[in-house]
């Protein structure tokens, strides 16, 4: 996706630098027929070109045109009907509407609008058609001045690149077909990019922006897509949703006040990848339902704040937070064999990880729970079956520092509990503050505290089960009953 990334963005900068090919280009047995149309567009005030090329199905070189406006409120439309044709379009100045409909295979488009609020719509039907949008123009400090590009594309093995400079720039786009690559680039201050109809398999989205409040909505549905939105500036937002299996996403934030949350996410074998560095981050992931999804979440910076629920089998949660004041929080509401890892390197961080919450009915058998906090004034909570037993789940918290606590309530049979605390002031008590609880058989409990003033203290009930407490250090207390 990279190598592909570089050489697209390449080309629009060389079209943006070197300016359109020659009228000399244009192969002498080839016709263009140019004509007005006054009711074209209602608000094109200026000169309009009227551009319709047909080719015969299978042909290895169709018609070739080059068209150019230079004004106000101008207007150019482009009728493609046929395969290999290509089309390439200049406008200059502002208020200016380009509009092409691309029917055939191979065909190949490129519009050029250096203006302010203009606007760009492709419409494309067939396979291997090749759509390149440049969009030039200031729009102002706070974007009230836009260019946009409405695109949408039908059929297989189609691209479609769009670049957008300076400020104020909209793109929304929808994409229906197979194999198809969408790449959009938008630098400056208040672009809002959307791919809100991704339907089918073997897609790439590319979406990059950089700048001031960018946002970026994606709608997936199907199959094998791989997408990446690159977020570089300050109040970013992402907000997606995917119904598929084996999708790839990668999320990354790099400024302030960003988010990232998703809607509606079903499947399986899907990876989503989310870095957020910088502060007052967001970032949210939840499958109603799927399994052998893997769920990443990185964040670096102040104030970040990271979740993760999930119902399903074999899915996998890796969340991590370097800075202060961190929060994560992961639900396994109703799921068998989940693994959820928790890093966070901080102060005041908090942690909670619950399995086989909510309805009477929901389960939570089988999953592993990996907790680790490093820093001063640590929570922990870990909560395991508020009503239905749930066996099996192996819990692991380790904590390092001063004042760390950890909250915790099993409920069921044969789960492994494992606590390391390390440091001052370390305690193991319930949600509300008093003894823990462990209730159900076989179940091992097993605590090493090394340091000064720590406190066990808790309540186990039921048969078969083991516990060990390990204190190394001063003024440390253990009280532990068994029933």
């Amino acid at each position: 996706m990279k190598m592909k990334k570089t050489k697209i963005a390449s080309a629009l900068l060389l079209v943006a630098a070197t300016g359109w090919a020659s009228a000399q280009e244009v192969p002498a047995s080839k016709t263009v027929d140019f004509s007005a149309s006054a009711d074209f567009i209602a608000a094109a005030e200026g000169n309009e070109i009227t551009l319709t090329q047909t080719a015969p199905e299978g042909n290895e070189v169709g018609n070739e045109s080059i068209l150019s406006q230079e004004g106000d409120l101008n207007a150019i439309f482009v009728e493609v009907t046929g395969d290999a044709n290509e089309v390439l379009a200049s406008q200059m100045q502002s208020g200016n509407t380009f509009f092409a409909s691309v029917t055939g295979n191979g065909n190949f488009l490129e519009s050029e609008q250096d203006s302010l609020n203009s606007t760009a719509n492709v419409v494309v039907e067939g396979d291997d058609n090749t759509v390149s949008l440049v969009q030039l123009g200031d729009g102002g400090p706070i974007g009230f001045i836009f260019n946009r590009s409405i695109n949408s594309i039908s059929g297989s093995g189609n691209t479609l690149s769009v670049y957008q400079g300076d400020g104020g720039n909209w793109a929304n786009n929808a994409i229906a077909g197979n194999d198809n690559t969408v790449f959009v680039d938008q630098s400056g201050d208040w672009h809002e990019s959307y791919v809100r109809e991704l339907s089918g398999d073997a897609n790439v989205i590319d979406v990059i922006q950089d700048g001031y409040y960018n946002v970026s909505d994606l709608t997936v549905i199907g199959s094998e897509n791989e997408i990446e939105i690159d977020q570089d500036g300050d109040q970013n937002a992402v907000g997606w949703s995917m119904v598929g299996d084996g999708n790839v996403l990668e999320f990354e934030q790099d400024g302030d006040g960003n988010e990232i949350t998703t809607g509606v996410f079903e499947g399986s074998g899907n990876e989503v990848n989310i870095d957020q560095i910088g502060d007052v981050n967001l970032a949210t992931v939840e499958t109603i339902g799927g399994q052998a999804n893997t769920f990443e979440i990185n964040q670096v910076g102040e104030g970040n704040t990271a979740y993760a629920g999930v119902i399903g089998l074999f899915n996998e949660f890796d969340l991590t937070q370097v800075g202060d004041a961190n929060e994560i929080s992961t639900v396994n509401f109703d799921g068998l064999f989940n693994t959820v890892e928790i890093e966070q390197d901080g102060d005041a961080n908090l942690a909670l990880a619950q399995a086989g919450i909510g309805d009477a009915t929901y389960y939570a058998d089988g999953n592993i729970i990996e907790m680790s906090q490093e820093g001063v004034e640590n929570t922990a909570s870990v909560e395991l079956a508020s009503n239905v037993t749930s066996s099996y789940n192996e819990i692991m918290v380790s904590q390092t520092g001063e004042l760390n606590l950890l909250d915790l309530l099993v409920n069921g049979d044969d789960n492994i509990v494992s606590v390391m605390q390390e440091g001052v002031g370390n305690w193991v008590t319930d949600d509300a503050g008093g003894q823990f609880v462990i209730s159900g058989d076989m179940n091992t409990f097993e605590v090493t505290q090394m340091g000064n003033d720590n406190l066990v203290t808790g309540s186990i009930t039921g048969n078969g089960g083991t516990v060990s407490v390990t204190q190394v250090g001063d003024y440390n207390v253990a009280t532990v009953v068994q029933m």
